[in-house]
Formats: C-alpha cells, sequence, structure tokens
C-alpha cells in the first residue's frame, strides 16, 4: 500500500496539533527578567508581568527589587501607541501555569501600595503586551527602557 505510510505521519501530526497549538499561549515575563537582559527584548513584542503604578505624571510596570539584584528598582515606563504599538497575535493567549507562578514569585518581593484616599486603581498587578525599547540620556534615570503598547485593550489587570 504505497498511501499508508503518508496517512499513518498525516494522522500522526494531526494528533499532535493540539500540543503544539497549547504551546503557543505566551509566557509572560517579569520586569526584573526584562531589565536584567534587554537586549534581547529590544524591539520586540512581550508580555511582561509586575506592579502596574498610574500617578500624575505617568504608568509603569515595576517589582521592588529583583532576586539576584537586591536594593535595584527594576522598572519599565509603560508608553501608549495606538498607532504603532504591537498588536497582539490574533489567538493571544497567556500561558496560565506560568502566569500564577511567575506571579507568585513577584508578590514575594514587591507590593501594592496602600493608600489612605482614592482608589485603589493607583497600584495593580499587570500584564501588559507591548515592545521594550530601551531608554537614552537622562530618562534611562528614571527607567532603564519604555514598554510601547497599544492601548488599555492589551492590559490584563490580575486579582487574587
Amino acid at each position: 500500500m504505497p498511501g499508508a505510510p503518508r496517512f499513518v505521519f498525516l494522522l500522526g501530526a494531526l494528533a499532535a496539533l493540539p500540543g503544539v497549538c497549547a504551546d503557543s499561549a505566551i509566557v509572560p515575563l517579569t520586569v526584573c527578567e526584562v531589565v536584567r537582559d534587554l537586549p534581547p527584548y529590544q524591539d520586540k513584542p512581550v508580555a511582561v508581568l509586575g506592579r502596574y503604578s498610574f500617578r500624575q505624571n505617568g504608568r509603569w510596570l515595576a517589582e521592588q527589587a529583583c532576586e539576584d539584584q537586591p536594593g535595584s528598582d527594576p522598572k519599565l515606563w509603560l508608553v501608549e501607541d495606538p498607532k504603532d504599538g504591537p498588536r497582539p497575535p490574533s489567538d493571544f493567549e497567556l500561558d496560565a501555569i506560568a502566569l500564577e507562578r511567575k506571579w507568585a514569585e513577584v508578590r514575594k518581593r514587591t507590593s501594592l501600595a496602600k493608600f489612605r484616599f482614592g482608589t485603589p486603581d493607583y497600584d495593580r498587578w499587570a500584564v501588559v503586551y507591548g515592545r521594550v525599547e530601551t531608554r537614552k540620556g537622562d530618562a534611562s534615570k528614571t527607567a532603564p527602557a519604555d514598554l510601547v503598547f497599544r492601548g488599555d485593550g492589551v492590559v490584563v489587570f490580575l486579582t487574587q
């Protein structure tokens, strides 16, 4: 039967397809992972997990410290660009297991601010899908890089 080996191969490939699709879920990076080694992420779209802070002077994702850099202030400044911000994939899905594991690690070394007034929306846990762009000059003193995102549709707020 000349067609049998091809049929078996095709059947095996179709059976493996669900495993391939499940692997397409995006594993978020923590702010520490991105800041620790910026060059591989430069100008690339990534999903980043951290404390989303919103203040009068802007928005950023941060952690209080990184495991390997105590006393550091890892931060990515959030820059909204509705026109040129990266579009998420059409099948945008976060890897839930990796997200939960990394979020637990981040919560061990970072806390949300407590405000006596206003709303808790000033500090929340979030994953933001965007493009990493290294900052230059004086701007790099505030944060080493920007995370350019398309709009609020690519900001996923997490609740405990």
